[in-house]
């Protein structure tokens, strides 16, 4: 398991914060019922999160994360959505599905009654795991290119960073 699972977890998610707030504000959505929704789903998820520990069943992180991506679709079907807004979205999923990729990997495997329980199992499991968030990420964000050299953070603010740009929106979005 990842031995920091929890402190990348949360890193994440506390980059999302900021641009789904850049987003609500973008597409004027800040103050409305589903913008609040959203913005009061991520902050159950986070709490939910934080008091997680890594190697224990993470169901109710899950479900309150999976919360909040339905609070955030719903932000997202509210307005129309141009193809550069919809890049915007994209990076806020692929960052939510990270986490969820953190959290369920560094959870206990399903139990198997193919193959006995043991370490190589949680390991198959956590390959499992990641290969199928890449392919998520990269199905939300094409041009994402997994670093091991730069934080998950980091990565996720410079994906979104990218999409301002290319969007052509205020740098001020910019995280």
């Amino acid at each position: 398991m990842c031995k920091n699972a929890m402190k990348t977890a949360g890193s994440v998610m506390a980059a999302i914060e900021p641009t789904i707030k850049n987003l609500l504000s973008l597409i004027g959505q800040t103050d409305t019922a589903t913008g609040l929704a959203a913005i009061a789903a991520y902050n159950a998820a986070l709490t939910a999160l934080q008091n997680w520990q890594s190697g224990t069943p993470a169901q109710t992180v899950l479900e309150l994360i999976s919360a909040l991506q339905a609070a955030f679709n719903a932000v997202t079907t509210a307005v129309p959505i141009s193809p550069a807004i919809q890049a915007l979205v994209n990076v806020i999923l692929a960052g939510i599905e990270t986490v969820i990729g953190i959290v369920t990997a560094n959870s206990p495997a399903p139990d198997s009654t193919e193959v006995p329980a043991h370490a190589e199992t949680q390991a198959m499991h956590q390959a499992a795991v990641a290969a199928d968030t890449q392919a998520k990420v990269q199905a939300l964000v094409p041009g994402f290119k997994r670093s091991i050299f730069h934080s998950p953070e980091s990565q996720y603010d410079n994906a979104w960073n990218n999409a301002v740009d290319a969007g052509g929106f205020d740098p001020s979005l910019k995280v």
